[in-house]
């Protein structure tokens, strides 16, 4: 009868501490903060007129044979990410709260300038870096800034690019410039700051297609 009694304390002990841990557990997961609810943007659609007529104006002017292979531009860890970053002061990079891009910088930029020099029909075909097809030229670059800073307490969208364009079989460097553009934001929204990326992507994007194909130009001799 005494074993039966101290068994049975001894099972409503271990009883008592079980329910401790789950009601500790439970009380734990209440005060766990609440998850960040995220809006993924993805660049603007660049303006098609413009395209049009600048693809007119490149036409005119060398419809290269080339096949231009477009690499996925180099960046750092804070460029090359999905965070869409500011630059409230000097020495000090932050993000835009519950917003992120759709993919990492580097990849939108390169997608973009893609169907951009596509369009704008200077090269017998574009193409990308992630297979293994054949081209004359590659466009290869580094990404400096996709960023927002502020002028004057105004948020301005900046990107920095240094292109360089290489010949694809003997890896010389044709020729390499560094671009940037700044793009004023009409507000100070999240998806205001994403129109002013979109406008200075397709502002960097023109200038990129009129120097590539200047430079192309040069070193087939015509």
């Amino acid at each position: 009868m005494i074993h039966f009694t101290a068994l049975r304390r001894s099972v409503a002990a271990r009883f008592g501490i079980g329910m401790s841990i789950v009601l500790l557990t439970l009380s734990g997961c209440a005060v766990l903060p609440e998850s960040e609810v995220l809006t993924f943007y993805r660049l603007p659609a660049p303006d098609v007129s413009v395209q049009e007529s600048s693809a007119a104006s490149s036409l005119q002017a060398a419809d290269l044979p080339s096949v231009l292979r477009i690499a996925t531009p180099y960046a750092n860890r804070a460029v090359d990410s999905t965070r869409i970053l500011v630059v409230p002061e000097t020495d000090r990079v932050s993000a835009y709260k519950g917003a992120r891009w759709s993919d990492a910088a580097p990849v939108l930029l390169r997608d973009r300038l893609i169907e951009v020099f596509r369009s704008a029909g200077v090269f017998r075909s574009v193409v990308t870096d992630s297979g293994n097809l054949g081209a004359e030229f590659e466009l290869a670059s580094e990404l400096f800034g996709f960023h927002v800073m502020y002028e004057s307490d105004a948020p301005v969208a900046v990107v920095v690019l240094d292109a360089t364009l290489i010949n694809a079989a003997s890896s010389r460097i044709i020729a390499s410039q560094r671009f940037r553009v700044e793009q004023a934001v009409q507000g100070k929204e999240v998806p205001e700051v994403v129109q002013a990326f979109g406008l200075a992507v397709e502002a960097l994007a023109g200038q990129l297609v009129e120097w590539s194909r200047q430079q192309a130009v040069s070193a087939e001799g015509r």
